[in-house]
């Protein structure tokens, strides 16, 4: 009677197993999303840290994940936040954790979104007054501006805004 009952015990784990390890299929709009392990070009702002995982318990008792599967459900966190590119930072395969064999392939990434041509522009106009400002304030330290010609030159860079 015990072997009856440990015998279902192991094929309902096996079936609820193989019923968990069906591909993850991806959500409309993600497959447009790019995954790389590059960073983006400048066109790009960061929205956030973006962790998945495919794959799921120990050993039996779960089912085994794939890289794949796992980038997939990149694809579709990535999409949920409006977001396009994905910079995989870091992988983590199924791996002996203890007494368990975890399942999982777990991946760390940065999530970014393309800007706008206006906002990439802004972007680059801000750069460019920040630098304009630190290379002001460092002739001031320096000693090549007085304080007065910097307080000048400071107020003609505000006046101009950020394009220049």
């Amino acid at each position: 009677m015990k072997l009856k009952i440990f015998t279902l015990v192991v094929l309902t784990q096996i079936m609820i197993g193989c019923s968990a390890t069906k591909g993850v299929t991806l959500t409309a709009g993600a497959g447009d999303v790019k995954v790389d392990k590059s960073k983006p070009d400048n066109s790009y702002e960061i929205i956030g840290p973006v962790s998945v995982s495919n794959g799921k318990g120990c050993r039996d008792f779960g089912w085994l994940g794939s890289y794949d599967g796992a980038v997939t459900t990149l694809q579709n966190k990535v999409k949920e936040l409006n977001g396009d590119y994905a910079q995989i930072t870091a992988v983590t395969e199924p791996h002996l954790d203890g007494g368990c064999f975890d399942n999982r392939y777990t991946i760390l990434a940065l999530a970014y979104k393309k800007m706008s041509k206006e906002e990439v522009l802004k972007k680059s106009d801000e750069e460019n007054f920040t630098k304009k400002m630190r290379e002001l304030k460092a002739l001031l330290d320096e000693g090549i501006l007085s304080q007065k010609e910097y307080e000048g030159q400071k107020a003609k860079l505000l006046d101009m805004g950020f394009k220049q």
